[in-house]
């Protein structure tokens, strides 16, 4: 993977690790329909303003390309998202990055049946590394889980959310297909995907209170710019570049800056199976993201 992939894939894990705690500021000051409302309508309207005055390429597409639009702003930042925060307002978030780990596998499934694309035994190996690096990570949540129903409730939200991510990714590989810029089908399903939160908020009759304290204002305009417009940006950029499967080990890196980032700010114990699930998912991320090497056809004589 090139330098530019390889910075691409450390600025949206380096981020993404950091929202898991920053979502907790939002799902504690108001519903998680409204807190992904207000997320994707301040990232939307960054979005075009960037498309605007930097970009400044067209954003009149023809139908075919806006049900796409469509679609990936339902999926990705909308379903998905308000299943995220209401599985973090039932389970630990660390369960929650923990359910989003089977990215990788619902991307491989996808790119393989949807696109026909063939899955490298790197990907494969590195992603079962990955997903024992993070039972090492979590062994502690793991071996003190509790069955009851919120739990499973809530794990279970959680992989559904996680299955409507990698929904959305297969239609954003597709508007990369269609040539469409990756800042402006973001741009336009983030729009889309905060007018369906809306509509679902009024359906379900959903409070849109705006809080005004400076940790709900700080969190919003980290997780609409950072956590949405910046490492959108990134991931979709490495989808289009090394494929759904690769880039989807995003979710294996970010729940270890999760952690490391608990260990500084909540007090979590550096354990010997925090140590060795760290090892294996760098092990399993290099693995996976390692160019395979092409085929030799051989020659035989006749």
């Amino acid at each position: 993977m090139n330098s530019r992939n390889i910075l691409l894939f450390s600025v949206c894990s380096l981020i993404w690790g950091t929202t898991w705690f920053v979502i907790k500021f939002q799902i504690d000051s108001t519903s998680p329909v409204a807190g992904v409302f207000y997320r994707y309508v301040l990232a939307a309207i960054m979005m075009f303003l960037i498309n605007i005055v930097f970009i400044r390429k067209t954003l009149r597409y023809p139908f075919a390309n806006h049900k796409f639009f469509i679609l990936q702003g339902l999926f990705n930042f909308c379903l998905n998202y308000i299943l995220t925060y209401i599985s973090e307002k039932q389970i630990s978030s660390g369960l929650v990055a923990l359910t989003f780990t089977a990215l990788i596998y619902f991307n491989m499934f996808g790119m393989k049946v949807i696109y026909k694309k063939h899955i490298s035994k790197n990907v494969i190996y590195g992603a079962c590394l990955g997903l024992c690096g993070i039972v090492f990570l979590f062994w502690k949540e793991l071996v003190n889980f509790n069955a009851d129903r919120m739990t499973i409730y809530g794990i279970i939200i959680g992989i559904v959310a996680t299955s409507f991510a990698s929904i959305g990714n297969m239609f954003a590989y597709k508007n990369h297909q269609m040539k469409v810029p990756v800042m402006t089908f973001n741009a336009f399903g983030m729009l889309y995907g905060a007018v369906f939160s809306l509509i679902i908020g009024l359906l379900t009759h959903q409070s849109f209170y705006l809080p005004l304290t400076s940790s709900f204002l700080f969190s919003l305009t980290y997780l609409a710019f950072f956590g949405t417009v910046v490492a959108f940006w990134a991931y979709q950029t490495l989808v289009g570049t090394i494929g759904a499967d690769r880039a989807a080990y995003t979710s294996i890196i970010s729940p270890v800056i999760a952690i490391l980032i608990s260990i500084f700010y909540e007090n979590i114990a550096f354990t010997p199976q925090l140590f060795a699930g760290m090892l294996l998912c760098f092990f399993g991320n290099l693995l996976a993201l390692k160019k395979p090497q092409a085929r030799v056809q051989q020659s035989t004589a006749l």
